[in-house]
């Protein structure tokens, strides 16, 4: 064979090796959900926190290069004795988180940083404590959700459930989120839209080991239907009566929050 011969037979088989070579798509890289929850104990202490995070940590946060940060208040908030407000914030990764407390710690706490500095007018406390929720995002759903069909309005009806699977052990645990993504009940909370905003495990928290997520409705009546629909769905049935995933939550949190305004979602 002759070396022009040689050089078309090496082409075709080059190119015919790179044609049947498996093509691997980069995955998505999951996310880091950072969750501070302010317990209260009075509106004012609400208020004066609403303020804050408006006027002061809110815009610090998208200066840093964390565009879009979501807060919410229970809707149980006015006759609860522990008031809450959830400050729920999206990290591209662990970089992100490490950044945020590098830049907080650099903070001289001698000074006057008002990013540091949160007190009630008459110096007292202006919340009871802090509970702060670190998570990974599943990896059926690395990344939050952009875009959503339920856009804030002035009469802001929106329901936001966040929810809360803790388990009797790290197996259980693992099976649930198994069910989530392998059984394919993301997809069927996407299929029914739910307008999920994240599914996430806990890494480090108080109810662990457990999952959250949470979903959004245009209002209550809204979010009953949804359910509704949920709980007789053929596929829900199914994999709700699996063996492999038979009490895998000992302990469910519901949560239904309003956004508030002044944040971005």
């Amino acid at each position: 064979m002759g070396l022009k011969n040689k050089l078309i037979t090496f082409t075709i088989i080059l190119t015919v090796c790179i044609l049947h070579k498996p093509i691997t798509l980069k995955a998505a890289p999951r996310e880091h959900y950072l969750i501070q929850i302010y317990h209260c104990s009075s509106q004012q202490q609400i208020d004066c926190i609403d303020q804050y995070l408006k006027v002061t940590y809110l815009p610090y946060l998208h200066s840093i290069g964390i565009p879009k940060v979501g807060v919410f208040t229970p809707i149980v908030n006015d006759t609860s004795k522990d008031k809450r407000l959830f400050v729920w914030i999206p990290l591209r990764s662990l970089e992100t988180f490490e950044m945020l407390d590098q830049n907080i710690e650099k903070i001289d706490p001698m000074g006057f940083e008002k990013i540091i500095h949160l007190a009630l007018a008459d110096s007292s406390a202006p919340y009871t404590r802090i509970e702060t929720i670190f998570s990974k995002a599943f990896k059926e759903q690395p990344q939050f959700v952009k875009t959503t069909s339920l856009a804030k309005k002035e009469n802001d009806e929106r329901i936001f459930e966040f929810r809360s699977y803790e388990s009797m052990t790290e197996n259980m645990h693992l099976r649930k989120i198994h069910m989530f993504n392998e059984g394919k009940e993301i997809e069927l909370f996407d299929r029914l839209q739910f307008n999920a905003l994240f599914y996430a495990k806990v890494l480090a928290g108080a109810n662990m080991p457990n999952l959250i997520y949470m979903t959004s409705f245009k209002n209550m009546s809204d979010r009953e239907a949804h359910w509704k629909a949920f709980s007789a769905d053929p596929y829900w049935k199914k994999i709700s009566t699996d063996p492999i995933y038979l009490k895998t939550v000992s302990k469910a949190d519901i949560i239904l929050m309003k956004a508030k305004a002044y944040a971005d979602f």
